[in-house]
C-alpha cells in the first residue's frame, strides 16, 4: 500500500491556485535491504526514519475558472497514484461554500481518492477547533520536517525549484508577546506561497486510510535500487 495526502490552496482571481502531492514512508536504516527487513521486521522497527516525499506540484493559471479546476483537480485524485490511498484537504477559507461544495458533489459522482475531500479554514487564532486552523499550525508542520531534512522534493520534478524559492521566504515568528504568527517574504511577480501553502495542508492532514510503505535508504544502501 502507500499513502499520500494532498494539499490544495485554492487562490482568488488575483492569485494562483496550487495543488501538492505528499508521500508519506518510512526509511530503512543505511545498508539495510528490504530483504533483511522482511526476514527481521522486529530488529530495525525502532530504527525506520518517517519521511514525506513531495511527489507532485501543479499551479493553475490565473483566471482559471472554478468549475474547471474543480475537475483538473478530480481527474488528479482519479488517477491511478492517488484514487486508493489518496487523501485531499482543500484550504476554502477565501472562495466561500460554493467551491467546497463542487467538490463535495463531484465526490458523489465518483470518489476522490480514498474519501471525501477535507475543507479547512485557516485562521489567525491560537488553537484548532475542527478543521479550523491556525495558520501557525499549518506551517510548524513544514518547519521541523525541513530542519531535520525529513521533507524532500524529488530531482526534477516540475516546479521544484519554485516551491524551494518559497519555502526559504517564509519564516514563522515569535513576536514579543509570545504570539507566533507567519511572514511570508512577497516579491513583485511571486505568488502568494501558494505552493508552500498547499505543502502545509499536506504536510498538516493525515491520512488513515493509507499505509506508508517501507522503502530502502536510496543514498547509502550499497547496490540497493533508488525507490525516491
Amino acid at each position: 500500500m502507500a499513502c499520500f495526502t494532498v494539499g490544495l490552496d485554492l487562490g482568488s482571481a488575483a492569485d494562483y491556485s496550487a495543488l501538492v502531492v505528499v508521500e508519506r514512508v518510512f526509511v530503512l536504516p543505511p545498508l539495510i535491504s528490504l530483504s533483511q527487513w522482511h526476514r527481521q521486521p522486529a530488529v530495525y522497527q525502532g530504527a525506520l526514519v518517517e519521511e514525506r516525499h513531495v511527489r507532485l506540484l501543479r499551479r493553475w493559471e490565473l483566471g482559471t475558472p472554478y468549475p474547471d479546476l474543480v475537475a483538473d483537480v478530480a481527474r488528479t485524485m482519479r488517477s491511478d497514484l492517488l484514487r486508493r490511498d489518496g487523501l485531499l484537504y482543500v484550504d476554502g477559507t477565501g472562495v466561500g461554500r460554493a467551491v467546497m461544495d463542487m467538490f463535495y458533489a463531484e465526490s458523489r459522482v465518483e470518489r476522490l481518492g480514498a474519501y471525501e475531500p477535507v475543507g479547512v479554514t485557516v485562521t489567525g487564532g491560537q488553537e484548532a477547533q475542527g478543521w479550523n486552523i491556525p495558520k501557525k499550525d499549518l506551517f510548524a508542520a513544514i518547519q521541523a520536517p525541513l530542519q531535520l531534512g525529513t521533507l524532500k522534493i524529488a530531482e526534477g520534478l516540475p516546479l521544484g525549484e519554485l516551491l524551494e524559492k518559497e519555502l526559504t521566504n517564509f519564516r514563522l515568528k515569535i513576536g514579543p508577546s509570545g504570539r507566533e504568527s507567519v511572514d511570508y517574504a512577497r516579491n513583485a511577480g511571486d505568488g502568494h506561497g501558494d505552493l508552500v501553502s498547499a505543502l502545509a495542508l499536506a504536510m498538516y492532514g493525515n491520512n488513515p486510510f493509507g499505509r506508508p510503505d517501507i522503502i530502502e535508504n536510496p543514498k547509502t544502501l550499497v547496490g540497493g535500487a533508488h525507490h525516491d
